[in-house]
């Protein structure tokens, strides 16, 4: 298996926008947030973070830790992962990492360099799917709508990975096709096809939902890296918990990226039998010349290790696809192994 923004910041959805910080709270269905598989240490009190915005109820959303420190049993890990990124720092063939790791049954997760930032570009077509599907819970005709690929654009072409499958030009799609290529080959056109067809307020919505702005396009090169691993991790917590879409939505959008083609990175440090439903994004950094500054590569999604599956998400910046790569699949080969010692 490996925005709908406004006209004028359609582009930048793919550079850059806010994160949505909301961190779910169980492991599974069947577990309770204080189940006797969770150590009762102070590593690990949780407090509850509500959605609010409401007259009589106030869901909630998600349980966060209560600390910034890491729960003891994972700092040996901590300690192999930061290792592995200093010396690949030092050799140069990544310029600066953000890793963040959730053990979904346990609750125990570990930081790595939370204050480097990144753009995560593509990584934001997986809050664009949650909008549409938000809306899709009231307004389910929505999927089935036909919108036209007229090839008065290809977004596609600037990229470096581009979509092993494209949208064929003079064919109509429904939304629900275009959302499977916007997740699974991760296409721009598609992105910008549903970013026409629907209203931005449906996009809006996931952010303000969850008590974030939407901030406004940048110019400037060094203000699209705004967000750490740990925040966009976050869509992936409150997906696998259903705390935002309903259940059958939550289902469908991590099937979806079940699907997504991109073997070199988390999933290339995971054997080949263990499913993965992730995203990966990249960007190349130019200055006002178009000269290439950096580099970016990311990827974050949840890997089904059997009875204990576990968020990964891992930003870089270097020089060189290939070693961003490479790091990455590093990071997820250590995270793996570290996993079953815990």
């Amino acid at each position: 298996m490996k925005s709908l923004l406004q006209p004028q910041h359609r582009s930048f959805l793919f550079l850059g926008c806010a994160v949505v910080i909301a961190l779910s709270f169980v492991a599974g269905s069947s577990l309770h947030p204080f189940s006797a598989n969770v150590s009762q240490s102070a590593d690990l009190r949780l407090i509850p973070v509500r959605l609010g915005g409401f007259k009589y109820i106030n869901p909630l959303l998600y349980y966060d830790s209560a600390t910034s420190t890491e729960p003891a049993q994972y700092l040996g890990l901590k300690g192999e992962l930061a290792e592995f990124i200093d010396r690949n720092i030092k050799n140069g063939r990544v310029s600066k990492v953000s890793l963040y790791f959730r053990d979904l049954t346990k609750l125990g997760w570990i930081n790595v360099n939370p204050a480097e930032k990144f753009s995560p570009a593509s990584l934001l077509k997986v809050p664009t799917m949650i909008g549409v599907l938000k809306y899709a819970e009231a307004h389910p005709e929505i999927l089935a709508k036909k919108i036209l690929y007229d090839g008065s654009f290809d977004l596609n072409a600037a990229e470096t990975i581009k979509p092993l499958k494209q949208l064929q030009i003079g064919d109509y799609y429904t939304i629900d096709e275009l959302l499977k290529a916007l997740i699974v080959y991760s296409d721009n056109n598609a992105a910008e096809l549903i970013h026409k067809a629907i209203s931005p307020e449906v996009f809006y919505w996931v952010f303000t939902d969850l008590d974030l702005s939407v901030p406004q396009a940048s110019v400037t090169t060094s203000d699209f890296d705004y967000m750490a691993a740990k925040s966009y991790a976050s869509f992936f917590r409150v997906l696998y918990n259903a705390t935002y879409l309903s259940k059958e939505m939550s289902e469908k959008a991590l099937t979806l990226l079940s699907g997504t083609d991109f073997p070199e990175g988390i999933e290339a440090g995971i054997p080949e039998n263990i499913p993965t439903a992730q995203k990966f994004g990249e960007r190349t950094v130019v200055d006002a010349g178009g000269h290439v500054l950096a580099l970016e590569l990311h990827d974050c999604g949840i890997v089904y290790y059997p009875d204990r599956p576990y968020l990964l998400c891992i930003m870089t910046a270097g020089s060189n696809f290939v070693d961003l790569e490479n790091v990455i699949s590093g990071l997820s080969f250590i995270a793996y192994r570290g996993l079953k010692n815990l």
